[in-house]
């Protein structure tokens, strides 16, 4: 009884040790992150962001009252494409997931709020699809892993919890619309998606939601955000 009241301790503080040492480095990303952002923000129009912007204005584009003006936007969205970072590994790869959504409303704000909301879900189902797959490649080959059936159904349950809930910081680096003939708004939004945090909170969201089996897990959100997205 004793060796098990001191077994229950023991997993108490390393889980409270690991949610610290989580939420430090989160905080460390977000400073690092708003540095990025405000390189960005203060970059002068590139050359190929203002023909961009002339095309796009022929073609009745325009930006809201308040934002920066087309040609800024696009600079810094293809700074953010253009971003790389150094993996754990030594390789280097592209720091932002870039991601757009068109949508038509009855208002811009509408309009908005829909097209954000399809680039966050698309982005969303692309993860959830790679996270399965490669948990499916690692469960069909049994002897090399530890995922089993269960841990792959959990996730699946868990999704929104899990996926849906990491891709709540994304960055609007881009956002247009033109008025329809039909009086309609389209609006067209771009995202930014830092994956060093994106990864810090898919693993955060998955010790949460699946306990141990979220551990197992962590090689293979660092594999899918690094490689296949």
């Amino acid at each position: 009884m004793k060796k098990l009241f001191f077994t229950l301790i023991a997993a108490i503080a390393c889980s409270m040790t690991l949610n610290a040492q989580s939420a430090i480095e989160l905080a460390k990303q977000q400073r690092e992150l708003n540095e990025t952002i405000m390189k960005m923000l203060n970059a002068k129009p590139s050359k190929s962001a203002k023909k961009q912007a002339k095309e796009y204005k022929k073609e009745g584009w325009t930006v809201n009252a308040g934002d920066k003006d087309m040609e800024q936007q696009i600079t810094a969205s293809q700074m953010y494409g253009m971003e790389s970072m150094v993996d754990e590994d030594g390789n280097t790869t592209k720091r932002f997931i870039m991601q757009s959504g068109t949508q038509t409303a009855g208002s811009y704000n509408a309009g908005y709020a829909a097209a954000r909301n399809q680039a966050q879900v698309e982005l969303a189902a692309m993860i959830k699809t790679q996270i399965v797959a490669a948990m499916q490649g690692k469960l069909d080959n049994e002897q090399a892993s530890s995922i089993s059936a269960t841990t792959v159904d959990k996730f699946n349950e868990r999704t929104k919890s899990i996926v849906d809930e990491s891709l709540t910081n994304a960055i609007p680096v881009l956002t247009i619309y033109r008025r329809l003939p039909n009086n309609l708004f389209e609006v067209q939004v771009r995202l930014a998606f830092d994956k060093k945090e994106l990864t810090a909170r898919l693993k955060r969201n998955m010790q949460k939601q699946l306990e141990e089996e979220g551990d197992e897990l962590s090689d293979i959100v660092d594999d899918v955000l690094r490689n296949k997205l």
